[in-house]
């Protein structure tokens, strides 16, 4: 019984291998129309004939009005048939019709043996920056950006040619970051103009601009830029293998770029700094720093980054250091007040009335009769009411953005008071709180987490638990890394040579070297005579 049903098996198995093999044997009625294309060898190159490649362009790119092909006839003698393929509207008509179509028309075909590409490129074609390349991929990758590809008749290479006409906004003052004194021009989302900006200041021949595509999708442009001779080549290895380590679809902004190659994912502080300001990145390249450029967008990114830089701006240079000490130290006392101030009122008030004087605690005794709510709970509820004002003056039109951060603040704080549903103090301390998050907005992401953690901290376990959060907050900084670098530094660990530009800035004549902390190569920037420096010289 047991080998009969085993023959029974096989015999099922030879039957339905013969009925596989006679119906793929059989001809299909409906294939006549791709037997012949699949027959035809990968086109994964150029090929000698122009039906085929401009087959093949259209099969990657799809069928569309946005795409150009268009054909004619190379030379006034002896005729080659040339295929252009562009992209409408991302290509320049003046320059592919003169620079391009026309001379190739009224060219004369070589008879000494010349190439037909060579010919063209160095005789005939009045454009810049000619390239050339045999695979379709790359040929699709440059005609998306705004290239033009030309093929030839017979020819196994296509010529690309720069043929953009990207539409950029205006150069314009920064947005973010507003100056009195000092230039008044920003990047914008061309990444040419940006590079521009920068060499624009720098003219040195050390400057170095590294490129990378970026997306499988986008193909966004990234470049790294720096000066060689003066940042750490450390950083500037570990920044290439990460940037090359990034694998994405699509980089729309210079934040994709900061999220998959910065140090701490999960912390709250950021570890690398961006700014629209050209004379910013320009200053902070010349320190030993690295600036990242993405294509499609004004902020550019600069790294390694400090704690103390973000207290730092640029016109505390362009100023007398009198001042600018006096207002960088009132921005270091503002990140405390706004980040501490609401939870010390909370805690003094439930745990320590004893520090707050007797006139004083009567006072705030009676402004909270009638309030339905506890103190904390007052102060929570106004944190997150004033994050919503903030939140709505900066994404609601900047007319109407004006009139709801400022009238409707006052507006809805008055209405607030009157309908008893907080104290005035708690509006005042939280305002001023508010207000003081305005000198540091390079770190109003992590101001605003942590007003709310000590706000708790101090409802909870009063002065203590402002201390606790605190011991931890120092602790996380000073165990930061911004590639390689102490984030915390030069307080933690202490640099005593860089302490002339911390907390309050020297004189310019007495900032003669880089920031010990970045580790430059060219630790020197001012001789101690005054004479400008610009030969390599050892660390000190």
């Amino acid at each position: 019984m047991i080998r009969w049903m085993g023959k029974q098996a096989k015999y099922a198995r030879l039957h339905t291998a013969k009925a596989k093999q006679s119906k793929q044997e059989q001809p299909n009625p409906h294939a006549s129309q791709s037997s012949e294309r699949l027959k035809l060898p990968p086109p994964e190159t150029v090929q000698t004939s122009l039906d085929l490649n401009e087959r093949h362009l259209r099969e990657i790119l799809g069928e569309n009005d946005s795409i150009l092909c268009r054909r004619f006839q190379l030379g006034t003698g002896p005729k080659r048939a040339v295929l252009l393929v562009s992209i409408t509207g991302i290509t320049d008509k003046k320059t592919v019709n003169e620079g391009v179509i026309s001379p190739i028309m009224k060219a004369e075909l070589p008879t000494d043996g010349t190439n037909v590409l060579t010919f063209m490129r160095e005789s005939v074609l009045a454009v810049m920056d000619i390239g050339d390349s045999d695979e379709f991929s790359f040929i699709v990758g440059l005609v998306l950006q705004g290239n033009v590809a030309v093929f030839v008749e017979g020819e196994t290479r296509a010529l690309l040619i720069p043929a953009g006409a990207w539409k950029s906004r205006a150069i314009d003052q920064p947005v973010s970051e507003t100056v009195i004194r000092g230039p008044r021009d920003s990047f914008v989302e061309d990444l040419n103009i940006n590079l521009s900006l920068l060499r624009k200041r720098i003219h040195h021949p050390q400057l170095r601009l590294e490129t990378s595509i970026v997306g499988t999708m986008t193909q966004t442009k990234v470049v790294m830029v720096y000066v060689e001779g003066i940042v750490d080549e450390a950083v500037v290895e570990e920044v290439r293998k990460r940037i090359s380590k990034i694998k994405v679809d699509m980089v729309i902004e210079s934040g994709y770029i900061e999220q998959h190659i910065e140090d701490a994912p999960f912390s709250i502080f950021p570890t690398i700094a961006n700014t629209e300001k050209p004379d910013i990145t320009a200053a902070r390249i010349l320190e030993g720093r690295v600036a990242i450029f993405v294509d499609g967008t004004p902020i550019v990114l600069t790294l390694p980054d400090l704690l103390i830089s973000h207290f730092q701006v640029s016109e505390d240079y362009y100023a007398r250091p009198f001042y600018s000490s006096l207002v960088r130290l009132l921005r270091i006392l503002s990140f405390l007040t706004t980040t501490m101030l609401p939870g010390l009122f909370v805690a003094v008030q439930y745990y320590h009335p004893v520090l707050i004087p007797y006139s004083l605690l009567v006072s705030l005794s009676k402004s909270r009769e009638g309030v339905p709510f506890q103190l904390y709970i007052e102060v929570i509820l106004m944190i997150l009411v004033f994050e919503v004002i903030r939140e709505a003056g900066v994404r609601m039109p900047r007319p109407i953005g004006q009139a709801v951060s400022i009238v409707g603040a006052i507006i809805l704080g008055q209405s607030a008071v009157e309908a008893g549903l907080v104290g005035i103090p708690v509006v005042v301390v939280v305002a001023f709180a508010g207000i003081s998050t305005f000198l540091i907005n390079s770190l109003a992401e992590p101001i605003s987490i942590l007003r709310l953690l000590f706000a708790l901290a101090g409802s909870t376990l009063g002065i203590y638990g402002i201390l606790l959060l605190g011991m931890i907050v120092v602790t996380h900084l000073a165990t930061l890394r911004s590639f390689g670098v102490p984030y915390a530094s030069p307080l933690f660990p202490l640099k005593w040579g860089d302490w002339k530009d911390a907390i309050f800035r020297f004189p310019l004549k007495s900032l003669w070297h880089r920031p010990q902390t970045l580790n430059p190569e060219n630790y020197r920037r001012i001789k101690q005579g005054g004479e400008s420096n610009g030969k390599k010289q050892k660390k000190e």
